[in-house]
């Protein structure tokens, strides 16, 4: 979640790839439906087998596929760059290790934010 209209980061990537609900810094969300400053905004994400879908106010916005050549070249092009980031390009092209599994985690911009009724749900 980005703050789309007053976060100067949201104006920055390409055709929208750091606006709210976004693969940030690789793939737009379309529609780009996030609400305004000071409402909430419902978000999901689902992974499934390496398939992951981000949905915003009740809309699928973005999808991609861990572990592909595509999710590589991605990253590839991305400000995780091997060359621009190590670490993060490592991380992301191997993430959830050899069991392809792990931890959640949230990332926030040095704002304050907000969540509210955060759900996870195993998914067989």
């Amino acid at each position: 979640m980005l703050d789309n209209e007053n976060h100067p980061d949201a104006k920055l990537g390409v055709d929208g790839n750091r606006k709210s609900a976004s693969l940030y810094d690789m793939i737009p969300a379309v529609p780009q439906n996030a609400k305004p400053f000071g409402e909430w905004n419902k978000a999901k994400i689902m992974v499934y087998k390496g398939t992951v879908v981000h949905g915003q106010n009740d809309a699928n916005v973005v999808e991609y596929h861990l572990w592909t050549p595509q999710w590589t070249e991605m990253l590839e092009k991305s400000k995780f760059a091997p060359e621009k980031w190590p670490l993060a390009f490592e991380l992301l092209n191997n993430c959830g290790g050899e069991n392809r599994e792990g931890y959640i985690g949230f990332q926030d911009h040095g704002d304050d934010v907000w969540f509210r009724n955060i759900r996870i749900k195993v998914l067989d």
